[in-house]
């Protein structure tokens, strides 16, 4: 039994090799699938770069809050002591006024432990 192989101006009694049917029919499936990789491959790189600039983006973020982080403490810091000038001022120009609101201060108590008591 002869199997013959496909030649160009071949007679057209020619019987194709079943084997090599297989072989193209294998052939198209694997670059099929390769095509379905290389489709697949390009998508995952896309996606990877978009998530590399929302890495980015997002540790800029987190450095500027840092950044403004450390410039509200700097800030509650020099209002601290601002407040605590302003009130030392005023203290030195009425030193009896700390002694009035003690003395406020504690009647308001002994009027509420009064109205909690009645």
């Amino acid at each position: 039994m002869f199997i013959g192989f496909y030649l160009p101006g071949a007679s057209p009694y020619f019987r194709p090799n079943p084997f090599y049917e297989n072989l193209k029919i294998k052939e198209k499936e694997v670059m099929s699938l390769l095509h379905n990789l290389d489709t697949k491959n390009i998508e995952h790189r896309e996606k990877f770069q978009e998530i590399k600039k929302e890495i980015n983006f997002y540790r800029n973020l987190h450095s500027r809050l840092l950044m403004d982080q450390a410039c509200m403490k700097k800030k509650l810091v020099t209002l601290k002591q601002e407040s605590k000038e302003v009130q030392r001022y005023l203290f030195e120009l009425n030193p009896n006024a700390e002694d009035e609101q003690e003395k406020t201060s504690n009647l308001q108590t002994q009027q509420n432990v009064v109205g909690k008591s009645s």
